[in-house]
């Protein structure tokens, strides 16, 4: 056994092995840094730097140094400065070892004037909260490159695949629960003249989550409404009021009532309807909502006005499916419109040619999630920035993503199921009081950014800064500036700090240390021993 060790050692702290496991580690860095520069950093440490192959070449790396300092045992005067050097890099292996096992790395975000302390990690969780019993479980993900397949339950909730990378993939699905509704109906269109063209989606089914019921195109506004609204749009209607009827689905107008529209003393229109037993008052030039005695609006209102005056001065598309109305300024009329057999219309402004591209009346419209390997673009993802997983939940399967949490009844309590990072929170607070940011002349391209933060801690309140290679260290935490954000409706920007904790660094720094002093002793030793050699063969003179 004793034999075995020895040539164990001996192979393992030999020059060849000691060249051939740097090799290895060279080519997997290089090839790791290609990969991080087209795919991006986390894809890059998922598939190369944070592997068990790769952790395993690091660990013969360091059976490599402390063999072959074993292998030099006793020691010998000359080998000092080898000594040194081989403890410094044992060292620093240590270091490293412990800032793998216990270290953090994450990040905080901060919105302007508002206390933050939630550090996030880089490891995917999935979080099952059951609001009415007041249970919380976090269900840990594989830090995968690729796509895993998973057996890991809580209760009657399995996670059974995990896409770390994804994209979105439009489908048209069934609905998961039966609606007995007519105005569930969804429709994909396309939009063009001779200079742009685009296609868009829009649903009134109550399970499209992605796809809504309105939207703008510069100064085109469009609203998909219920297919039986088209009816009303078609009538003799000199005041210009709709009435719809959410729970019975149908559309009617006050000419068609007979009911007579008035005015208050400031010029604004009003009138009552009665439904059932009970009368519901409407200012449809204020509000769609019906009102109570205090002009307050009545939510759970089945009955709702739409006043078609306060679309006619700007541009307005009513879609209603396999049909669409619109204002003619020209003939100072509304219009109604069924799509041609070929399945378009001319609209009336900018050359635009509207064409039906689908239309269901129950499919719901959804991105599916579907695995792909991402693309980095200047230091962001442009494709692949899309995690989803696959659950299954007695009999049925739905994909929770991290842009969209399931919710849903479990024996008739509420279950929310969230694909997220794994966090956890400072003892302490961070509020972002003021961010600057310095272009490059002549363009958009920010030069720097700073960070302006105030933090509250138990002792007070202090005033840091934080831009490029002036971290805020404390606590054992150290903040670094590492990007930005900008709200597009306020303008306002957002900072995004990295932090560190970095139990090894000490330990580090002493290897570090010991390294650099190994590296002069053993030069100073071998200069001296050169200069013997020359002295004895008289090379001095």
């Amino acid at each position: 056994m004793n034999n075995l060790y020895n040539k164990i050692e001996r192979t393992i702290g030999g020059l060849k092995f000691a060249v051939f496991i740097i090799l290895i580690f060279s080519l997997m860095m290089t090839i790791g840094t290609f990969v991080e520069s087209y795919y991006g950093t986390d894809f890059a440490n998922r598939i190369i730097y944070k592997t068990p192959f790769f952790m395993g070449i690091q660990f013969f790396m360091f059976l490599s140094i402390l063999f072959a300092t074993f292998v030099r045992l006793p020691m010998k005067k000359r080998l000092y400065g080898f000594y040194v050097i081989h403890t410094g890099l044992i060292v620093i292996g240590v270091g490293s070892f412990v800032t793998y096992i216990a270290g953090i790395d994450g990040t905080i975000h901060l919105p302007p004037m508002t206390p933050t302390r939630q550090i996030v990690l880089n490891d995917d969780v999935i979080e099952v909260v059951m609001p009415d019993d007041n249970k919380r479980a976090s269900l840990n993900l594989p830090y995968a490159a690729l796509t895993k397949d998973l057996d890991v339950k809580y209760g009657d909730i399995e996670v059974i695949k995990y896409l770390p990378f994804a994209e979105k993939v439009l489908s048209w699905e069934n609905e998961l629960a039966k609606t007995n509704s007519p105005n569930t109906h969804s429709s994909q269109y396309n939009i063009a003249n001779d200079n742009v063209a685009e296609d868009f989606i829009l649903s009134l089914h109550p399970e499209s989550y992605d796809f809504k019921a309105s939207m703008t195109m510069g100064l085109l506004n469009i609203t998909y409404l219920p297919k039986a609204m088209a009816r009303c749009f078609t009538l003799p209607n000199k005041d210009k009021l709709i009435l719809w009827n959410s729970v019975e689905s149908v559309c009617t107008t006050t000419e068609e009532l007979g009911i007579k529209v008035q005015k208050t003393s400031t010029g604004k229109r009003f009138f009552a309807i009665k439904n059932g037993e009970t009368v519901y008052s409407f200012l449809p030039d204020l509000s769609p909502w019906a009102m109570d005695p205090d002009l307050r609006p009545i939510q759970n209102s089945p009955i709702r006005v739409f006043s078609m005056e306060l679309f006619e001065e700007k541009p307005h598309l009513f879609l209603f499916g396999e049909r669409a109305a619109f204002y003619d300024k020209d003939e100072k009329k509304w219009l109604v419109q069924a799509f041609d057999n070929k399945k378009q219309m001319e609209l009336p402004w900018m050359g635009f040619t509207l064409t039906l591209l689908q239309h269901h009346d129950k499919k719901v419209p959804t991105y599916l999630p579907k695995a792909t390997l991402p693309i980095q673009k200047n230091g962001q993802l442009i494709k692949g920035d899309f995690k989803a997983a696959r659950v299954k939940i007695r009999d049925n399967e739905y994909w929770v993503t991290n842009e969209r949490p399931v919710s849903l009844l479990i024996d008739a309590k509420k279950v929310n199921i969230y694909l997220t990072k794994k966090s956890f929170m400072l003892p302490f607070e961070f509020t972002l009081s003021r961010f600057k940011m310095e272009k490059d002349p002549g363009t958009n391209s920010p030069a720097s950014y700073e960070s302006f933060v105030d933090l509250f801690t138990d002792s007070g309140t202090s005033n840091h800064h934080i831009y490029m290679n002036n971290p805020l260290k404390y606590d054992g935490f150290t903040f670094y500036q590492a990007s930005y954000s900008q709200d597009p409706e306020t303008g306002q920007y957002s900072s995004t700090l990295s932090v560190n904790v970095d139990q090894g660094r000490p330990i580090k720094y002493l290897g570090s240390l010991l390294l650099v002093l190994g590296s002069i002793w053993h030069y100073a030793l071998n200069n001296r021993s050169r200069k013997k050699e020359n002295d004895i063969l008289g090379l001095d003179s």
